[in-house]
């Protein structure tokens, strides 16, 4: 089997652009996630995020010991599901300022 694309990972941006690919019927896309579904019981709890932090949806990775922070290593979280990180993030997001953008 070929394909005219793959796509290594279903989290947001993944998953917009094989959307955006396939809107020409004449390709092909293969989207891959390690992962699979996120707990359905979770990934739509705003405060559940924290639950699958150190789970199968999450990659669990860590910085390397940080000397200004007395060498302790710290969370980075990313997701290792269908959704991404944006599964982990607890459904925070900021606005830009609109001035920002009329500049």
């Amino acid at each position: 089997m070929s394909f005219d694309y793959i796509i290594v990972g279903a989290g947001s941006a993944g998953c917009v652009l094989a959307n955006r690919l396939t809107e020409d019927s004449d390709r092909t896309v293969l989207l891959i996630e390690a992962g699979g579904e996120p707990d359905p019981r979770l990934a739509h709890i705003p405060g559940a995020a924290s639950w699958m932090q150190n789970s199968r949806a999450d990659w669990a990775f860590s910085t390397t010991h940080q000397r200004e922070l007395f060498d302790r290593r710290i969370a980075y979280p990313r997701g290792r599901v269908v959704g991404g990180s944006s599964i982990l993030n607890y459904m925070v997001y900021i606005r830009g300022n609109s001035g920002d953008y009329d500049q």
